[in-house]
C-alpha cells in the first residue's frame, strides 16, 4: 500500500509538473513549429526563417521551421488552422492564404475569419512590373500605350491562375482599361524564364526576385506597385508616380488556430514586434524587398478583413475561379 500511494504521488507530481510547464505563463517550454506553407528557397521562406530565428531570441526558445507547400498555400494553412491552440504550432498567412483563395477556389478547407486567431503582422512585398528585354517601352505609359494600340496582342505572365501575380496585375489592368491576355505558368521560376526569353511581355514579381534579374540584363523594371519608393530602388518609381494608382504584392503575418490563449498571442506578438525593431532582421527584409511592419493582433485582423474586401473584388471582376 505504501509503495502504491508513493507511485500515486509521484504520476501526480510529474503531471502537476508538465502541466505547469505547458500553462501559458510559462510559454514557450517546447519548440514551437512555425508552418510556411510555401516550398523551402522561396522569398516567403527565407522571410520566416529570418523572423523565426529573430523571433526564437526574444522568446528564448527554439522555433522549426517547416515547409507544407501546395493548392497556393492552403495545404500548410489548412494544418495550422487544425492544430491544438497551445501556441506550439504557427503559421505564417500571406495575401494568398487568407485573401485570395476564398474567393477564387469552390472549395477551401478552412474559415478565414473562424479557423484562426491574429497573432502578429510581419511585413510585406510589393510587386514590381517586369518587362521583356526585347519590349520596346521605357515605362508604364509606354506600355498602356502599346497594349491600347494592339488590343489582345500583349501577354502577362503568372505563377499561376489564382496567383497573387495574377491578382496584382488584373488590378492594374483593370484600371489601365487594357486588353491583355494571361498566360500562367506553374511557379515564378518559369514565368520568369519565359520573360527573359521574351516569350511573354509582362509580368509582376517581387522586387527582391527582379532586381538580380534586371541587373543580369534578363528583364526590365518599369515600376513598384508600392505606396512609396524603396530604399533598395531609389530609382525605380511607383506605378502611382506614374499615373497608375496600384499597390500589389504580398504580406506576412504570424497566426494560430483558433482559441490560442491571449497570454501566448500577447507573448508572441511582442516578440515578432521587438525582433522587427532589431537592426539586424529590419536590414534582412530590407534586403529581401520586404517593408517591416508592426500591428497588434486586433490590427492584424483588420488588416486581413481589409485585404478580403480589397481583391474579392478585382476577383469577381475578372471572374478568376477554380474548382
Amino acid at each position: 500500500m505504501k509503495r502504491f500511494s508513493a507511485a500515486v504521488l509521484s504520476s501526480m507530481l510529474v503531471l502537476g509538473g508538465a502541466a505547469h510547464a505547458d500553462s501559458p505563463n510559462n510559454y514557450p517550454s517546447q519548440p514551437i513549429k512555425l508552418v510556411v506553407p510555401w516550398p523551402a528557397g522561396g522569398g516567403t521562406d527565407a522571410v520566416s526563417r529570418h523572423v523565426a530565428a529573430a523571433m526564437g531570441l526574444q522568446l528564448k526558445g527554439q522555433i522549426v521551421v517547416d515547409n507544407r507547400p501546395g493548392a497556393n498555400g492552403m495545404l500548410g494553412t489548412e494544418v495550422v488552422s487544425r492544430a491544438q491552440p497551445n501556441g506550439y504550432t504557427l503559421g505564417v498567412a500571406s495575401v494568398e492564404t487568407h485573401a485570395i483563395n476564398p474567393h477564387v477556389y469552390k472549395r477551401v478547407n478552412y474559415n478565414v475569419q473562424k479557423d484562426f486567431t491574429p497573432i502578429a503582422w510581419v511585413g510585406q512585398f510589393p510587386y514590381a512590373m517586369a518587362v521583356r528585354p526585347g519590349l520596346e517601352v521605357k515605362d508604364v505609359a509606354g506600355l498602356v500605350a502599346l497594349a491600347k494600340k494592339e488590343p489582345g496582342k500583349l501577354t502577362y505572365a503568372s505563377w499561376g491562375v489564382g496567383s497573387s501575380s495574377q491578382i496584382a496585375f488584373e488590378l492594374f489592368r483593370q484600371g489601365a482599361k487594357i486588353d491583355v491576355l494571361h498566360v500562367p505558368f506553374q511557379g515564378a521560376a518559369p514565368a520568369i524564364t519565359a520573360l527573359a526569353s521574351n516569350q511573354v511581355d509582362v509580368l509582376m514579381v517581387p522586387l527582391s526576385v527582379a532586381m538580380p534579374q534586371q541587373q543580369g540584363g534578363r528583364l526590365k523594371l518599369i515600376g513598384l506597385a508600392s505606396a512609396k519608393r524603396l530604399a533598395v530602388a531609389p530609382n525605380l518609381p511607383t506605378l502611382t508616380e506614374q499615373g497608375f494608382s496600384v499597390e500589389g504584392g504580398t504580406w506576412l503575418a504570424i497566426m494560430g488556430p483558433a482559441g490560442v490563449s491571449p497570454v501566448v498571442v500577447d507573448k508572441v506578438n511582442h516578440a515578432v514586434s521587438a525582433a522587427l525593431q532589431t537592426p539586424e532582421l529590419n536590414a534582412a527584409l530590407v534586403s529581401l524587398g520586404v517593408e517591416p511592419m508592426t500591428a497588434t493582433p486586433a490590427g492584424v485582423q483588420s488588416r486581413i478583413e481589409s485585404e478580403n474586401k480589397r481583391w474579392s473584388g478585382v476577383i469577381k471582376s475578372a471572374d478568376i475561379r477554380l474548382e
